[in-house]
């Protein structure tokens, strides 16, 4: 008779277990990020942009291929649609709703000194921007990118490259990979080097950011101008598309996300006019709605201690709209 022996039972501690119980855990985790990003609050959405970052698809610099993005450069990615959106028609300080905050009262003793009045010709916004330009090729930082061409028509050529291939707005939670187009949009558009530069001056030119946006924005209604200047063609519909990947798609509120707050306050507040614009106008094909994010900007804006030169003049527009959004 022979001997029965049991079945020896394969040990649940070896290599092939410790590995199958990792990708058990991976896979749990990221199922709870995708849930996280439709049921958790906006403020929690920074989070999942930094863990979605890593497996974003890195597409072809001129869109529509679909390689894998790599995590830092999804990361990495800048606003652009700042240079391209945010400004305001009046760059003006006002008194008004709001006071000023404790930490920002350094910033509002400045501002009374240098926040260029709301009345220039779009010779004198063209030439205000022209000196920036100017200030830049004189920036060590900007020569170390070594830059194929001057400021005035590097730049220029960035924008109307990214106006020329709009994000998308309406039925970005279709597909999975319109959501990953919208989340690496900037990075397909212009690539890693560019971002990097508009980061260093965003991090660098803070003295005049506010100004400068507000110049270049104002000059958008003025096109023919712009078009003289800088050989730029940026229309209503364009600067809508961007307004509404900012305020109303998945990939443009990540993007707002990973940005320095001031960034995105004032990216924030632009778009907002340009939306309440285009209500205004009966251009708001997309229905998109702004009454929330005006409300959420008032309160950003007065919690913040970010030192905003022109804090009371986002105010006083914030709460004019608040009334008429009502």
């Amino acid at each position: 008779m022979k001997n029965y022996q049991p079945e020896q039972s394969i040990p649940v501690n070896g290599p092939g277990g410790f590995i199958s119980y990792i990708i058990i855990a991976l896979l749990v985790v990221i199922i709870l990020i995708l849930l996280g990003i439709f049921f958790f609050a906006p403020e929690t959405a920074t989070r999942f942009g930094r863990s979605f970052s890593g497996s974003s698809v890195e597409l072809g610099q001129n869109g529509g291929s679909g390689a894998g993005n790599q995590a830092d450069s999804a990361d990495q990615s800048i606003e652009l649609s700042q240079t391209d959106l945010a400004g305001s028609g009046a760059s003006r300080e006002h008194t008004g709703a709001g006071g000023t905050g404790e930490g920002d009262l350094e910033g509002a003793e400045s501002a009374s000194g240098s926040v260029r009045l709301g009345n220039e010709t779009s010779e004198e916004l063209a030439d205000n921007i022209d000196d920036f330009f100017a200030t830049l090729d004189s920036r060590d930082y900007i020569k170390d990118f070594q830059l194929d061409a001057p400021s005035d028509v590097y730049f220029p050529k960035l924008i109307q490259n990214l106006t020329d291939n709009p994000p998308v707005v309406s039925g970005e939670t279709d597909d999975l990979f319109t959501i990953l187009q919208n989340t690496a949009h900037f990075f397909r558009i212009i690539g890693k080097k560019n971002i990097l530069l508009l980061k260093g001056i965003l991090d660098r030119e803070r003295d005049t950011f506010e100004e400068t946006l507000a110049d270049f924005y104002r000059l958008t209604d003025d096109p023919e101008s712009l078009k003289e200047h800088f050989n730029l063609t940026i229309g209503e519909d364009e600067l809508y598309a961007y307004a509404g990947f900012f305020l109303n798609t998945m990939g443009g509120r990540l993007y707002l996300f990973r940005r320095d707050s001031m960034s995105r306050m004032v990216v924030s507040f632009y778009a907002i006019q340009i939306i309440d614009k285009a209500n205004r106008e009966g251009r708001n094909k997309y229905g998109i709605a702004i009454k929330d994010a005006i409300d959420n900007l008032i309160i950003e804006i007065e919690s913040s201690r970010i030192k905003l030169k022109m804090r009371d003049y986002y105010l006083d527009q914030l709460y004019d709209l608040k009334v008429r959004y009502q």
